[in-house]
């Protein structure tokens, strides 16, 4: 399997069911295990610090993405390799994305549907060839999925949408779907 930077988008929020952090922890020390470099936004709670810590675990590179004011948020995770500082959001963004290799949905909240939904559209326009998949842990994204699927059928998404991503619901799928990514 080809070495790449995996860029996770999900959740910062330490309230979920502890099964979601458990399964993140396990995909960030599944990309650790398997020679891959976690980029991500840099936080020590919810999905995002799950798979941190899993990566840590796994002895992995771990590449957080920061704009400077997201201490003031959220509490930063302070054993990444890298830390890079942006000063926006967008940057933020741009820069996962310029960095990400593939790109895992992990549950999250409004934040990650930004991100999702920007990487989707880069995809779209043909401006980013990555993997994306959809960690879709205990049926979390099923009403996204739907909603998606009823645009295409209301003819405000175009179909092709659906061959640009994947939905996979255990740790060691999405790393299987990365690798047999051919676009």
């Amino acid at each position: 399997m080809k070495k790449m930077k995996i860029c996770i988008y999900g959740a910062a929020s330490d309230v979920i069911d502890p099964f979601f952090i458990e399964q993140g922890e396990e995909l960030g020390r599944l990309i650790a295990v398997y020679g891959h470099t976690l980029v991500y936004g840099g936080g020590s709670t919810g999905m995002m610090g799950a798979c941190a810590r899993g990566a840590t675990e796994g002895n992995g590179i771990l590449i957080g993405v920061i704009p400077d004011f997201m201490k003031d948020y959220e509490d930063l995770y302070d054993q990444c390799t890298n830390q890079i500082k942006t000063h926006t959001m967008s940057g933020r963004k741009e820069l996962m994305e310029k960095l990400g290799d593939a790109f895992v949905i992990a549950p999250g909240g409004i934040g990650t549907m930004d991100e999702f939904f920007q990487v989707l559209t880069l995809a779209y326009l043909d401006r980013k060839k990555a993997p994306i998949v959809v960690f879709n842990i205990k049926g979390y994204y099923d009403s996204l999925l739907t909603f998606i699927d009823e645009g295409i059928q209301k003819g405000f998404i175009h179909e092709r949408v659906k061959d640009l991503y994947v939905v996979k619901d255990k740790p060691l799928d999405v790393l299987k779907a990365i690798s047999s990514f051919d676009r």
